[in-house]
């Protein structure tokens, strides 16, 4: 049956994967996971079946996208009557918006964080104003008209990243034919750069010592929040990790923590080992879960059931122990614990950087210089476990 208009609008990828619905005669609407929308035409040619990409929806309506393939069939039927059994259709020019797509849906079928595939979604969004135009056509101006408006209105890591999501997309369309080059390079220093952005934490012993004994007398609504916080403090881990972090994840006699690598930002696997400290809250989480109903996957369970902690949760506690957001988040623990642990001279510089996850800057001392120190770092968590149970008793 012809697709009506009513049905291409609603068109949906089922179960997160690219749909494809047919409105007969070899013309299909693709809806793919990212919520974009292509049109294209099957063909034979030569005895083999051929697609085209005509272009994207709604750009392409249903009525022109339907004209589209009749004069793609209509191509196709006066070259073969012209020249013969090897005649074929020259392909359209592929747009900036079907490779963008296409681009997209190879994307989200990565091991990518969810967040980072909708942020990149967003980002790849924000240049809709290309997406009719051929790909192979457009330069370096166009895509700075594109930018600039972003720029101008204080935006400064959005533009940013999403002349690294186009240079992205202009790559994958040089691996595919459809260009030369990436125009995306001429554009190096055409914008202004952001501005480092640094959070806020606390770094000196006594401030960190402050924010430890609010802590340890925090009530709140949930005592889910005041472990969270305190592991947060003795693990030094991303507050990401820890919220979503579940029971399968943790061999408490062995006292060490796997963090699996989707969850990593660098997309590696992460032993951390475990203080003693860290090892009984988790105990008095495990018999707290124990006796919920129903027990929950996650170490920090949510009020609502099978859900980890709030994103907020943690920074919203601190607001509420009068820690302001210039002062301390919930991201700062890590920068609080690498400054206090190296300040001491005590431990190896580069065991402090594995105990918080950071890879190498340098790549070929990355390559090279592979040492885990976990004995070490085991030592260092139960030394900074014993400095903050020294900062809460004062």
């Amino acid at each position: 049956m012809p697709l009506t208009d009513i049905e291409v609008r609603a068109a949906k990828p089922r179960d997160g994967k690219l749909t494809k619905y047919s409105d007969g005669q070899g013309l299909q609407l693709w809806a793919h996971p990212s919520g974009a929308k292509s049109w294209r035409v099957y063909m034979r040619v030569e005895g083999k079946q051929k697609s085209l990409t005509l272009g994207a929806y709604p750009e392409l309506s249903l009525k022109d996208a339907r004209r589209a393939a009749t004069a793609a069939r209509e191509r196709l039927a006066v070259e073969s009557a012209s020249t013969g059994p090897s005649a074929t259709v020259p392909a359209p020019k592929a747009t900036f918006g079907t490779i963008k797509a296409e681009w997209l849906d190879r994307f989200e079928r990565s091991d990518a964080a969810k967040k980072t595939k909708d942020k990149m979604i967003w980002h790849a969004s924000l240049a809709a104003a290309l997406d009719n135009r051929p790909i192979a056509e457009l330069r370096a101006p166009d895509i700075l008209a594109v930018l600039k408006p972003l720029e101008e209105k204080g935006y400064l890591e959005t533009a940013t990243r999403l002349r690294s999501t186009i240079s992205k997309i202009f790559r994958y369309a040089a691996a595919g034919g459809h260009v030369d080059s990436d125009p995306t390079a001429l554009l190096r220093g055409a914008l202004q750069p952001p501005k480092p952005k640094h959070r806020a934490a606390l770094v000196k012993r006594a401030d960190f010592e402050r924010l430890m004994r609010a802590i340890d007398g925090y009530s709140g609504k949930s005592g889910i929040v005041r472990e969270g916080l305190m592991l947060l403090a003795l693990t030094a881990a991303r507050p990401g990790e820890l919220r979503l972090a579940q029971w399968g994840e943790f061999d408490l006699e062995a006292a060490v923590w796997t963090v699996p690598p989707a969850r990593m930002k660098m997309r590696q696997p992460h032993r951390a080992p475990l203080s003693a400290a860290s090892v009984d809250i988790l105990r008095r989480l495990k018999i707290d879960d124990g006796l919920a109903r129903p027990p929950s996957p996650y170490i920090l369970p949510g009020p609502r059931a099978g859900r980890p902690l709030s994103e907020n949760a943690f920074n919203v506690a601190l607001r509420a122990m009068g820690f302001s957001g210039d002062e301390a988040t919930a991201h700062g623990f890590r920068s609080s614990f690498s400054t206090l642990a190296n300040e001491t001279g005590l431990w190896n510089y580069d065991a402090v950087e594995r105990a918080l996850a950071h890879q190498d800057g340098d790549d070929v001392r990355r390559a090279y210089h592979r040492a885990d120190y976990f004995e070490e770092r085991r030592r260092l968590m139960e030394w900074w476990a014993e400095q903050i149970a020294a900062m809460v008793t004062g």
